[in-house]
């Protein structure tokens, strides 16, 4: 819920704040905020360095590099360019255009990645849709709607993929579990579901499945059964 009694806080050029309790905080070019962040709505084009946790009850758009030590909690998170969380991230709705790194887990309602990932824990949403542009790391994977797949088409992430990416644009993950999963390069241990599609560039070591299994040609699966 919004408090309009509260103050907002702006840093606008280069500028360091404390933290605490707010309305709206806005950074438009280069911001540190010292401490714990509560807040309706945090929005941050150019640069973002929060050493605290941030919760806030509506929204975080950034638009550019931010760097969060502690967790972010927010209802709905939107990112055109870079994300670091030193710990967990919980949204309801996050929507990532870039790359996100976390120390701690990913937890979504729904999560569309276009990019990349690295995830020191879990990732779990109902649905999630990632479209890899460069190597992405996750220990395991849970939710209802699972969907990854490889970029095919040119764009200036794509670019980016092809100048400072070591490897190819896959994930690796040891387990990934779902109602319904469709995955493209994927490497993992175990991949288990009500129905699987196994698509191209996979390697696989088990897959469970329940109700249907579909694999492209020239995957990898070493084991596959029926649950």
């Amino acid at each position: 819920m919004r408090n309009n009694e509260r103050n907002d806080l702006k840093i606008y050029g280069s500028g360091i704040s404390n933290g605490g309790t707010f309305d709206k905080i806005s950074i438009m070019g280069e911001g540190i905020i010292r401490g714990n962040v509560k807040c309706y709505s945090l929005k941050i084009y150019g640069e973002g360095n929060l050493d605290g946790n941030v919760k806030t009850t509506n929204y975080v758009s950034i638009k550019g590099e931010t760097i969060v030590d502690g967790y972010l909690n927010s209802r709905k998170l939107k990112v055109q360019g870079e994300i670091e969380v030193g710990d967990e991230l919980c949204a309801d709705e996050a929507e990532i255009q870039g790359s996100i790194m976390t120390g701690g887990n990913l937890n979504a309602e729904i999560l569309n990645i276009e990019g990349g990932f690295i995830v020191d824990g879990m990732i779990n949403a109902d649905t999630m849709k990632m479209n890899l542009y460069w190597p992405s790391e996750v220990n395991e994977i849970g939710g209802s709607e699972i969907r990854i797949t490889r970029n095919s088409k040119l764009s200036l992430l794509g670019i980016k993929n092809m100048i400072i990416a070591e490897g190819k644009n896959e994930l690796s993950c040891n387990l990934i579990e779902g109602d319904n999963v469709y995955l493209e390069n994927t490497i993992a241990k175990t991949v288990r579901g009500n129905n699987v599609t196994i698509g191209p560039g996979c390697k696989i070591e088990l897959v469970e499945y329940k109700n249907n299994l579909k694999m492209d040609d020239e995957v990898k699966v070493s084991t596959h059964k029926k649950m």
